[in-house]
C-alpha cells in the first residue's frame, strides 16, 4: 500500500535515476515503518508545461500510506524521501516538495489480503517479507 508517486517535469530524470529512486524509497519505507519492501509502489508522473502541475515547486512526490504512525515518523519519513530524491537527481532542496495522505489500513489491500492497522501486524505481516525474497 505505501505509494510514492513523483510528479516530474518531462524527460527530466533518466531511468537509471529512477530506479535509485525507487531503490531509495523503499530502503527509506522499510527502515522507517518495517513494512515488507515487497508492498512499497513508487511511480512517475511527467508533465510537459506548467500548466499542468499544481504545485510550487517542479518536483512534488505524492506520498500515501496507513494512517496510525506517529508525527516524528512522518516527518523523517518525508524529510528522507525529499532528501533522497534532491540527492540522486542532484537537484536543490528548494525544488522538491511533497505531501503525505493517509488511510486506514482496512482501507487498501495487498496481495488479495486488507491490511492491517499500524501496530497490529502480527507475524505473517512480516511472513511476506521472506516470502518476496
Amino acid at each position: 500500500m505505501p505509494s510514492y508517486q513523483w510528479i516530474i517535469p518531462r524527460d527530466s530524470v533518466p531511468f537509471e535515476k529512477r530506479q535509485e529512486v525507487a531503490k531509495a524509497c523503499t530502503d527509506i519505507h522499510c527502515g522507517s515503518t518495517g513494512a515488507p519492501r515487497s508492498f512499497v509502489h513508487v511511480t512517475f508522473h511527467e508533465y510537459d508545461d506548467e500548466s499542468e502541475h499544481e504545485h510550487a515547486t517542479p518536483y512534488f512526490l505524492d506520498a500515501g500510506n496507513r494512517a496510525g504512525r506517529p508525527e516524528e515518523v512522518k516527518r523523517k519519513l518525508m524529510s528522507d524521501l525529499l532528501g533522497a530524491f534532491s540527492e540522486i537527481n542532484d537537484i536543490s532542496p528548494d525544488m522538491v516538495s511533497g505531501r503525505l495522505s493517509e488511510g486506514p489500513g482496512r482501507w487498501s489491500m495487498e496481495g488479495g489480503n486488507v491490511l492491517p492497522e499500524v501496530g497490529e501486524e502480527g507475524p505473517e505481516w512480516y511472513a511476506t517479507e521472506a516470502a518476496a525474497d
